[in-house]
């Protein structure tokens, strides 16, 4: 993950303390936290933590100021993301060791450990609602859950997981932190469920072998009412429960056929949809159209990305449509 050269959310503030009793205490609801073995009798010692929080998710920045030795007992789904110092420790019954820009602990309710921060320790971390989660995984294998889940505390062995993953949280974190606006609604919305989808590919759980393997194909039928449903509601959040709901199948049966059919995923097939749209309201524009609000309009938060994908889709940037037909 790229190291910032400032915190994360800054315009998010959460809270600041130099007493690790207090930071415990902050943090309950979602750990059980004892600070141990501070640098400096804790004279060094500054919590400074920024959230953002989302629907089904809370992205965070925490920064500590000192070496320490926290012990931590999880309430719910996290995983941490360090970005200055290293961490070692016992999570979960494992030895760990992280460094900067590598995934860190992760786990759900239990899970566990003693950890060592370094000095000047600061971390990104998600924390992701267990209802979410569930809504989720049942939507990828196509059953409800048998069990609640689990997490085991270790990453997939495929390490391309990891690497996926860091980019798509590094991604958000830079998004909320422009200057130039937040992202649209439809943007932050699939985001989130992406970073959900993440979370469950990413780390070992009771049901990572569902997610493996070659999936039963779903139906052509069941492709085209998820192409319908694409068509139908471009300019809305779409998430993978919904296209499941609309198909009728699993979410990876539904993905597999998909890429069979399209060559794409039906992510990549709804941001295509959304170009054509916005193609069509730069090739009849009114009086109050301009580039940036078509793209806002069509759920491109940014400019430069937008321009590029416009480009190679129509074979001329979206300035020199709309100029064409002003």
């Amino acid at each position: 993950m790229r190291v910032p050269m400032k915190p994360f959310f800054q315009k998010f503030p959460w809270f600041q303390t130099a007493d690790p009793d207090e930071c415990q205490y902050l943090f309950e609801p979602l750990i059980d936290l004892n600070v141990k073995n501070v640098s400096a009798d804790g004279s060094g010692y500054k919590a400074a933590i920024n959230r953002v929080e989302l629907p089904s998710i809370t992205l965070a920045y925490g920064a500590y100021g000192s070496q320490m030795q926290p012990d931590i007992r999880l309430k719910g789904f996290i995983q941490e993301f360090p970005l200055t110092a290293s961490v070692e420790g016992h999570w979960n019954r494992r030895d760990l060791i992280t460094r900067p820009g590598q995934s860190g602990a992760v786990g759900g309710p239990g899970c566990g450990g003693a950890m060592t921060y370094g000095a000047d320790y600061s971390h990104v971390f998600q924390v992701i609602s267990s209802d979410a989660l569930t809504r989720k995984l049942s939507a990828m294998i196509g059953d409800p859950l048998d069990h609640p889940l689990e997490m085991t505390g270790r990453p997939n062995s495929d390490p391309s997981f990891s690497a996926m993953q860091l980019r798509l949280i590094t991604f958000f974190c830079d998004e909320f932190d422009r200057n130039d606006g937040l992202m649209p609604g439809i943007v932050t919305a699939e985001i989130e469920q992406a970073v959900i989808a993440a979370f469950l590919t990413t780390n070992e759980h009771n049901y990572s072998k569902c997610l493996e393997g070659t999936p039963r194909a779903a139906a052509p039928w069941q492709v085209r009412r998820a192409v319908d449903y694409i068509e139908s509601n471009w300019n809305k959040p779409i998430t993978i429960e919904d296209l499941v709901d609309a198909a009728n199948t699993s979410a990876r049966s539904l993905f597999y056929l998909f890429r069979r059919t399209y060559g794409i995923s039906p992510m990549l097939y709804a941001n295509r949809v959304r170009l054509r749209r916005a193609n069509l309201m730069l090739s009849k524009p009114d009086a109050k159209t301009s580039v940036s609000s078509v793209a806002f309009d069509c759920g491109f938060s940014n400019l430069g990305h937008f321009a590029k994908r416009y480009h190679t889709a129509f074979g001329e940037l979206p300035s020199e449509t709309l100029k064409k037909f002003l």
